[in-house]
């Protein structure tokens, strides 16, 4: 019988018995994507070039590489990251893989609390992944509360329309932000598409210890995560405190979220594309699921940024509208498949 069960996933899940193929493939897959974005550009340099160019300072496009390139791609990938995974959790507190944070509110709180931040607060340049933490959380808490029933536990259902409703009114303060103050309007359309233009060092200090504790508090807690999946009966049947593992995973995907828009924006689609093709490939499993999720989350937004500052150089698109355009057919592909009839 454990010889059928085992057949029979890795018919439905090619790499489910053998996730570390998986990781090897994706993280090799990000090294390769650096190495490539790091020789495009306005200026396109070759492979040995830019490898001679980054480690020597005599060589006039070091400052190029260690300074632009470099700190942007590394930015890429811990936002990939950060958002991947938290889609995926998401996905698994709604028990629906429709959920992402950037559509039912969580990246808007986010963002609306960094907009707030950078405008009334704008010395606390560190303290904005903590902030938009701040608005991230009360987006999730809203949501949650408002898919509370005292009949029965909360359902998949009420929080996805719960934040799609929080998120249409997110966007209606972002809105007004924009409005009140239109000389601050180019950088704050580019924040609210998602952007990583003028990305360098000091944004990947400020993302990396949000993204560092959300990920390792992800990583560590697999094992709930594949309690979270079964009926909430069940869970609390083997012992889990659903409630408070709900909260928790919750308050870890804002984490990230946070981090992620903090220095990026409001990127979209990522949680929502990375971790369901993920799924596919090696199964529902969080032991799995986490790593390769953050590693195919920092691939694509890595491809994503190249793509969109050489595609039309030296003009540069948003990277958010990039990954808008691959993520809303694959939204609505996931959507027809999910409907009934």
């Amino acid at each position: 019988m454990r010889r059928v069960l085992r057949a029979w996933r890795a018919a439905e899940y090619p790499l489910a018995e053998r996730p570390g193929v998986g990781v090897a493939l994706l993280g090799a897959g990000l090294v390769t994507a650096s190495a490539f974005s790091a020789t495009q550009g306005a200026l396109t340099l070759g492979f040995q070039g830019s490898l001679r160019a980054l480690f020597e300072n005599g060589d006039p496009m070091h400052a190029l590489l260690w300074d632009v390139r470099l700190p942007r791609i590394l930015v890429a990938a811990v936002v990939g990251a950060c958002l991947s995974v938290a889609g995926a959790l998401m996905q698994t507190v709604v028990r629906n893989p429709l959920a992402d944070p950037s559509l039912i509110g969580v990246s808007a709180g986010a963002g609306v609390a960094a907009l707030l931040a950078i405008l009334l607060l704008p010395g606390l340049t560190y303290a904005l992944p903590l902030l938009a933490f701040g608005g991230a959380a009360v987006s999730s808490a809203t949501i949650l509360a408002l898919s509370w029933t005292r009949v029965r536990a909360v359902g998949p259902l009420r929080i996805i329309l719960s934040g799609v409703a929080v998120q249409a009114i997110l966007f209606a303060v972002i809105g007004l932000l924009t409005f009140l103050y239109a000389d601050r309007a180019p950088s704050f359309a580019a924040f609210t598409v998602g952007s990583l233009a003028g990305s360098g060092w000091r944004d990947f200090e400020i993302v990396m210890p949000a993204a560092v504790g959300g990920l390792l508090l992800a990583a560590v807690s697999v094992r709930p995560l594949d309690l979270l999946l079964l009926d909430d009966e069940t869970s609390g049947g083997v012992g889990l405190p659903v409630r408070g593992t709900r909260l928790f995973v919750s308050a870890v995907a804002s984490l990230l979220a946070a981090a992620a828009v903090s220095v990026a924006g409001l990127v979209g689609f990522v949680g929502l594309v990375v971790p369901n093709a993920v799924r596919l490939v090696v199964g529902p499993r969080h032991a799995a699921l986490v790593p390769t999720c953050a590693l195919g989350g920092a691939l694509l937004v890595v491809l994503a940024d190249t793509a969109a500052r050489t595609v039309f150089a030296p003009l540069e698109l948003p990277v958010g509208s990039l990954l808008a355009l691959l993520g809303g057919p694959y939204f609505l592909v996931l959507l027809w498949r999910r409907l009934p009839g």
